[in-house]
């Protein structure tokens, strides 16, 4: 899709005849730009896309014994709707319920319990580093 923009923009340059050095090396960034971002785009959509499919997976073999039928509509109401609101859902909403859940084993366990907010954090920056050693590329940054 961007190939062809960049071709209907490509032809208008060079039939315009008189542009300047400026105007081309502005342009040739531009495009190196888009593909730069075309290519970081495929390459975090990959790991997105494996998290995804194995959700999908995941319900499937959970819950394959009350399972009668895989219809469209299961696939997409139940199985899409709510990877949708996965997607949806801002990360600390997760670190505040894995907190809760960690917090109500460790009283069903009578184990001590952490202070408030050093779980979330722990799981936070144990996600990020995964997240950071398995997506990464050399030298590039991340941000929180």
């Amino acid at each position: 899709m961007i190939e062809e923009r960049i071709r209907v923009l490509s032809n208008y340059l060079s039939e315009q005849g008189n542009i300047n050095w400026r105007v081309n090396q502005a342009f040739n960034q531009i495009v190196d730009h888009c593909y730069v971002l075309q290519d970081t785009h495929n390459y975090n959509t990959k790991h997105l896309e494996r998290l995804a499919s194995w959700y999908v997976d995941h319900i499937l073999e959970l819950n394959q014994d009350n399972i009668k039928q895989v219809s469209y509509e299961f696939i997409k109401h139940i199985l899409m709707d709510k990877l949708k609101f996965i997607l949806n859902t801002p990360a600390e909403f997760n670190y505040r319920s894995i907190e809760n859940n960690i917090f109500g084993i460790d009283i069903f366990n009578g184990n001590d319990i952490k202070k408030q907010g050093e779980v979330a954090e722990s799981i936070k920056l144990f996600v990020k580093d995964v997240i950071t050693y398995s997506t990464g590329r050399k030298y590039e940054r991340t941000q929180d």
